[in-house]
This record gives structure tokens, sequence and C-alpha cells, in this order.
């Protein structure tokens, strides 16, 4: 697929610990360094989960707008599984077409913890450029309004929502699961009224969507779960993957047997925490004006990354 520009600066992807990574290494880490880095940070592997999950993307982004039966999918799991990855792949790697506005054909917003229907409107109000985003409680009505005619113009076909578990709390407030909350109210009047499709991201308590909304969960059928990868053959098969995607740095070092087996062991198979790994240890090796990774950059990566006195040892001392 080819790639189209985005609005993803309007979203607000990275969480709190990746932020005061970033802020860190500009402080820690030589401009080289970052250079080096920067790159295998954007590695994205297309494992067997994560193409599962974008057919049904696409499949969902296919009919939205062309059957009158609404079209939905959840994706859960836990944290640092990919979800958000997958979310920015979607939308950076959208084909141009004459059937939506570039830059809009899906869109994405994350909930708060505590999210309501007003947070929700103005945050796609944002990122269509609308010049009156902000939503009081009198205006509710009318910027719902604007809202939906707005996608219906742009041709927004696909409306991903990450951190979706976060609905969760609202209904259980509720004496009956099945009156949903503003929030479902309003994305399941965007599903019939635009129409488009919906994409819910979240926590492994979102797999069960009928503790959200009974309505929303009836109009989404497809359910899918990302598992962080455990020791295997399937492992081993993603970080040589990972490995030949780094052009500018050598990274074979991971790829051996052994030493995947090791970073298995020391991320317990999740992407993030592999990737935050990998990416300190070129900025190390980098620095020391290395061209490829070894034991001692993991050894001083792991540190960096997890302290000194981590509960579990450092697997790299050894």
């Amino acid at each position: 697929m080819n790639e189209r520009s985005s609005n993803e600066g309007d979203v607000d992807w990275p969480d709190e610990e990746e932020r005061q990574t970033i802020a860190r290494r500009l402080f820690t880490y030589t401009p080289h360094a970052l250079a080096a880095a920067i790159p295998v940070d954007r590695i994205m592997v297309s494992h067997p989960g994560f193409k599962e999950i974008l057919t049904s993307c696409d499949r969902v982004f296919q009919l939205s707008r062309e059957f009158s039966t609404q079209q939905g999918v959840v994706v859960s799991g836990p944290t640092g599984s990919g979800k958000t990855a997958l979310i920015r792949y979607f939308r950076n790697s959208l084909p141009k077409s004459n059937l939506f506005e570039s830059g809009y054909g899906a869109l994405a917003v994350r909930l708060s913890k505590r999210p309501t229907v007003g947070q929700l409107i103005g945050g796609l109000l944002r990122q269509i450029r609308y010049p009156f985003p902000n939503v009081s409680t009198h205006t509710l009505a009318v910027k719902r309004n604007v809202l939906i005619d707005a996608l219906k113009q742009k041709g927004t076909r696909l409306l991903f929502v990450d951190e979706a578990h976060h609905l969760l709390p609202q209904t259980r407030m509720r004496v009956r699961a099945e009156e949903g909350s503003n929030v479902t109210d309003c994305l399941r009047e965007l599903m019939d009224e635009v129409p488009l499709g919906l994409a819910l991201f979240g926590g492994e308590e979102l797999a069960d969507l009928t503790g959200v909304d009974l309505h929303l969960a009836s109009r989404i059928s497809a359910r899918h779960l990302l598992h962080s990868f455990e020791a295997g053959s399937m492992w081993h098969g993603f970080v040589r993957a990972f490995a030949r995607q780094s052009k500018g740095f050598n990274l074979d070092f991971i790829a051996e047997k052994g030493e995947a087996t090791r970073a298995q062991k020391t991320t317990g198979g999740n992407l993030r925490a592999f990737k935050r790994l990998v990416t300190e240890a070129v900025l190390i090796a980098a620095d020391e004006g290395a061209t490829q990774i070894q034991a001692e950059h993991l050894r001083t990566a792991f540190e960096r990354v997890y302290g000194k006195h981590a509960s579990l040892g450092n697997p790299y001392a050894e």
C-alpha cells in the first residue's frame, strides 16, 4: 500500500513513560546516536497476529459504507503488545482513494480514564480541523451534528478508539449494562448515522464487549486478542525479521537463537519492552562508535531502562 499523510499529530499517542524516556534521551545521547536509533525504533514487523488484525480492519474499512449492517472489530491485549502501533500502521499505509478525503479515511482517538462524550466529540472535531472544537453542555447536540455531517463529507470510513477498556467503569456504575453510556451511545450513533466502522482497541478486559454495551456489542462481530510472544519459533522468527529490517545498524547479534531466547526471557515477549531495550542498546553502541550491538551494549541498556537494582537481575551481566 502507498504511504499517505495522516493527522497523527492531533493524537497524543505516547504514554507518560514513553514521554519521559524520550526526554531523557535528548539529554543523554549524541545526535549521531539518535540518528542511528530512530530508524530502529520505527521498525514494524508484520507478524501473523498483526496481519490477521490488519486484514480484519481492512474488511471493516471496505464494507462500513457499503452495507446497512454495521461493521466493527474489537482488539484486546496486554499493554505493549502492539495495539497502538497497529493503529498507527493502518492509518499511515492507507492507499489514496477518491472515496475519502486524503488523511481522513480512518481517524483515531484515545480515551481518557473517565471519558465523556464531550471529550470524544471535541477530539474528533480537532482532528478534522473544525475551527471551534470545544464542546460544552449547551453546544453538545449541535457539535454532535456538526461532527456527523463533517465525517460524511470527508468520507471517513473507520474510527479507531484506543484505550477503549476505559468504557468499562462507566458501564459498571450503571444498573443495567444494556443502557450503555453517553460515550457508547455516541459511538453507536456515529456508526449508524455517518455510517462508519468502529475498531475498539484496549486491555484484555475488553474482550467481553457485552460488559461495555450490549447494543454496541451487537454491532461489532470480529474479536481478536494480541498476546505477548512466548518462547519458540514464532518469537525467533519475529526477532530475525526485526533484525533484517535494520538497514543502517547491524542487529545480527540479537537474531542468534540463544540471544533471541534471552531477549524473550528479559522482555517477556512484550513488543514494546523488546523495542525499548534494543533501541537503547543501539544508542549506547552508536555513542561508542560501534556499528553493531553486542552483549555489553545490551547489559548497559538493561541497566538504563530498568535500573541497576531491577528485581530480576540483569540477564546480560552473566
